[in-house]
């Protein structure tokens, strides 16, 4: 019997909830399954999680105008972060990103369950 939608859908608000911290790092090495941590962090960003449908949440973070860095973003890292510990979500690397203060930068990252 396959899982019921109600269960699914259980399950990604309590994902949703528990995600509360996307970082941006210099880091460009190969993101896989076991990482635990950002690389080399640059900023740490708290984005809204929004539940498409039952498979599917849409996380968002915005960096302002008025940040800008010398290197290159290479790496999204989503966690929950606690007050004593942090629960890796997911990271991903990217092309690079070059952040100036002349551009914005909105980081959208689709996460299916399935």
């Amino acid at each position: 019997m396959p899982i019921s939608n109600h269960l699914r859908r259980l399950l990604l608000k309590t994902i949703a909830d528990n995600i509360n911290e996307v970082t941006l790092g210099f880091d460009g090495t190969p993101a896989t399954p076991s990482d635990g941590a950002v690389g080399r962090p640059a900023i740490t960003l708290t984005p809204t999680i929004t539940i498409v449908d039952d498979n599917t949440l849409l996380v968002e973070a915005q960096l302002p105008i008025d940040n800008a860095f010398t290197d290159t973003i290479k790496e999204v890292y989503i966690q929950y972060r606690g007050t004593t510990d942090f629960t890796p979500v997911a990271r991903f690397t990217t092309r690079p990103i070059t952040k100036t203060s002349g551009n914005e930068l909105l980081i959208q990252i689709i996460i299916e369950v399935a």
